[in-house]
């Protein structure tokens, strides 16, 4: 691993044992180096692919914008995320939260504030990542002097939950969010109530309706015999019910066949949160 570019003595840009280049982080990771240089393997705590010249281009106008204490902010951020999550994110984390977090720090200095309308629906769908976000969002608020509002650490697990899933991108993870936030919503008004983020059984039923529409966006279901299925529709009509409009849905607006299984586990899912 050789260096092409020192951006500080913590960052440096190099070229792989692939030939592929790659942002590194470390203390001292490019001290004293010139281009050319070997890099010292021992001093990387972060290894970041440029994948291919897009990924180069979009890392060079990223520096423009923001700055490489941004860069290290990030990396920071996402080692933290990574040991609290108990998960690795891929790479493209790096450059999405660099921007957001450079972005975010000088809508701060503006006095500038937004959320997400669907907050209220990841701090429940997401309640592991919010958390550790709501840590990120109060330590930027110490570290910075700026007041900045819990409502920004819903932006922030975004990046995470997109870091963690098949690496389409952050479009797909807003729907990924927002097809869940709608079933949500068919639920609350079937049944008539809100639902309570720290009910245990709501809880569960959302991990369920992640896993649900995860295999659907992999188109995947699950089967159940069909004489238990009957008993199941007929002991919880209400229920049942408020699963066929969730399918009813899905169908209309993105074009799924949700099988009579996913239906059925559906129904004894919303029924065991005992809405009636």
């Amino acid at each position: 691993m050789k260096l092409i570019k020192a951006l500080n003595n913590n960052v440096a840009l190099v070229q792989d044992e692939h030939g592929q280049e790659a942002v590194v982080m470390g203390k001292g990771v490019a001290f004293a180096a010139k281009p050319g240089d070997p890099v010292r393997k021992e001093r990387i705590e972060k290894h970041f692919v440029l994948n291919g010249d897009r990924g180069k281009k979009d890392f060079d106008s990223l520096l423009k914008r923001i700055t490489v204490d941004d860069v290290e902010l990030a990396s920071r951020i996402i080692r933290k995320g990574e040991e609290y999550l108990g998960y690795r994110c891929n790479d493209s984390i790096l450059l999405t939260l660099s921007d957001h977090l450079g972005m975010l720090l000088e809508r701060m200095k503006e006095g500038v504030h937004f959320g997400t309308p669907l907050e209220w629906d990841i701090k429940l769908i997401y309640p592991k990542e919010y958390q550790f976000a709501r840590k990120v969002v109060a330590e930027l608020s110490e570290n910075t002097g700026y007041e900045i509002p819990e409502q920004e650490a819903a932006l922030i697990v975004l990046h995470f939950i997109n870091a963690n899933s098949s690496g389409k991108g952050m479009e797909e993870t807003m729907m990924y969010t927002k097809i869940i936030q709608n079933i949500l919503n068919i639920s609350k008004l079937h049944y008539g109530r809100e639902f309570s983020e720290e009910d245990f059984d709501v809880s569960r039923f959302v991990t369920h309706v992640r896993y649900f529409v995860k295999r659907q966006m992999n188109r995947e279901s699950l089967q159940i015999d069909e004489s238990i299925g009957a008993v199941i529709a007929e002991k919880c009509p209400k229920d049942h019910k408020c699963a066929r409009k969730i399918s009813q849905f899905l169908q209309k607006t993105y074009g799924w066949e949700v099988s009579e299984g996913e239906e059925l586990y559906l129904t004894l899912h919303l029924n065991r949160m005992n809405l009636q």
